[in-house]
């Protein structure tokens, strides 16, 4: 394997997973940052030599992602950069005979999100995407259990992630209050003055880094002058959330967190060759934060064929739920409660009981709010969501159900077995390109202020609606055009 990009996400997550399976050697690490790539490299060759596997320490810190793509001795790539490269590296090692893992989103438009998809049809190559939360148990048991019908129709479903009090919150400077869904509007990175009502530049944006090829960095998107912000110096220890919230290389929380919880809707409600045929423009007030735009921050809809609204609303307890005609079933990271009886439609009050837990207008079957989760949830410090999902197990039978759906016991351990077996992985191109074009029609909503019919065979807009030019990047900069 290669991996390109080595940043917080790879360094805390990717690389462990990858690196502790036995039948996976990392041959090389590629960053635009020299700190980044030599850290990354330092580190697979520690690790092989700790473990007394000093032969195959010769990982390489590479700065030019084209090099790995080309490494006929790498069979695999994982890709864990901004957003605005993932669908150019993704094209580029399918078309190389490489197969891919690339982090959520998938794609920045709609555009690419079509083009990764042919791409892995045309190719024939294991792809995945890095939405982990389809091989945690907690979201495959609420999926199975919706699926089953066991909650009757799904009529509605609310999809939870941004700050509520981001759109009233005129303090940029509150993290994450300034947050909401939609990304913002680009610009250079500065502080607001607020007796003065003007952005103020900081002076160490403009500071030289002679770490980091920012040109590469910004690859496919616009020129803008060099920011600490988007690229921090060093090993930085969080993260960089400010360019997944920029018009150029993001999608905001629409693209963050809305790639997990949009995504298991679509699982949960089968769509994962399919989509909506309606978005519904947001009625909720325009944001005061100067860092918004006037944008909305949540209460956009989307409305399937079948009349099935799913809502953005902002963060609470549940990621995830489903309003079905015979109950409801609710999700998110180590935590999960269904009740059953007869179907509501979802009010304000509704929604803050079930946040709560003191929703009593039906029967609770099982649930729990956990203590504690990571990228491991059945490791909890307690037993309370494993004994829940027992129960939950149990009462359904969903050993024995009719729709069982793909088991995956770690995302990353899928994606290599599936390189060796040459079968699909539990999140392929279609299923992670489909998950991407909700959080952009979702975006789109907000940033252009509008609502829009949508073909979901064709991934456009229907019946006269929309604009063609908001499916895709507004320019490749440097000739990055994606070629199949």
């Amino acid at each position: 394997m290669g991996l390109i990009g080595y940043g917080i996400q790879a360094r805390s997550v990717l690389v462990h997973h990858f690196i502790e399976q036995s039948n996976v050697v990392i041959k090389a690490v590629c960053d635009c940052d020299r700190v980044r790539r030599e850290a990354g490299a330092k580190y697979v060759n520690d690790f092989y030599r700790k473990n007394k596997l000093a032969k195959l320490a010769k990982c390489k810190a590479v700065a030019d992602f084209r090099d790995i793509i080309s490494n006929k001795e790498i069979d695999a790539v994982c890709i864990a950069t901004p957003d605005h490269w993932h669908a150019y590296m993704a094209c580029a090692a399918m078309r190389a005979g490489k197969d891919v893992y690339c982090e959520k989103p998938l794609t920045f438009s709609v555009e690419e999100s079509l083009l990764v998809m042919k791409a892995q049809k045309k190719y024939n190559r294991v792809f995945q995407t890095g939405a982990m939360q389809r091989s945690w148990r907690e979201f495959r048991t609420a999926c199975m259990i919706v699926r089953n019908g066991f909650i009757g129709d799904v009529k509605y479903v609310d999809c939870n992630y941004g700050n509520a009090s981001a759109q009233n919150n005129t303090d940029i400077d509150n993290f994450p209050a300034n947050l909401g869904g939609p990304s913002h509007p680009h610009r250079f990175f500065c502080q607001w003055d607020g007796p003065a009502k003007k952005f103020q530049t900081i002076a160490v944006e403009s500071a030289p880094n002679e770490d980091v090829d920012w040109n590469m960095w910004l690859g496919p998107a616009a020129w803008a002058p060099y920011s600490d912000q988007c690229a921090p110096r060093k090993l930085a220890e969080f993260y960089p959330m400010f360019w997944r919230f920029d018009d150029n290389y993001g999608t905001g929380y629409n693209g963050d967190w809305g790639a997990h919880h949009l995504d298991i809707a679509q699982w949960g409600l089968d769509l994962d060759k399919s989509g909506p045929v309606k978005v519904i423009r947001s009625d909720e007030p325009y944001s005061r934060n100067p860092l918004h735009g006037g944008r909305r921050q949540f209460g956009m809809k989307f409305v399937l064929a079948d009349g099935c609204v799913i809502q953005h609303n902002p963060f609470g307890n549940w990621g995830t739920v489903f309003y079905g005609t015979k109950g409801i079933v609710a999700v998110n990271r180590g935590r999960i409660s269904v009740w059953l009886g007869k179907g509501v439609k979802p009010t304000k009050q509704i929604r803050k009981a079930l946040d709560d837990m003191s929703f009593a207008r039906m029967k609770k079957v099982a649930g729990t709010l956990g203590k504690e989760y990571g990228f491991d949830p059945a490791q909890q410090a307690d037993r309370s969501l494993a004994d829940c999902l027992d129960k939950l197990d149990r009462t359904f039978k969903l050993a024995k159900a009719k729709v069982q759906l793909y088991r995956s016991p770690l995302q990353e351990k899928n994606f290599v077995d599936c390189c060796i077996s040459r079968k699909m992985t539990i999140s392929p191109a279609e299923t992670g390109a489909r998950a991407a074009i909700l959080c952009q029609l979702c975006n789109m909503s907000y940033v252009y202020d509008s609502g829009f019919d949508w073909d979901p065979v064709k991934c456009t807009f229907a019946n006269g609606t929309g604009d063609p030019t908001w499916l895709k990047r507004p320019v490749n900069r440097n000739g990055w055009d994606i070629k199949l």
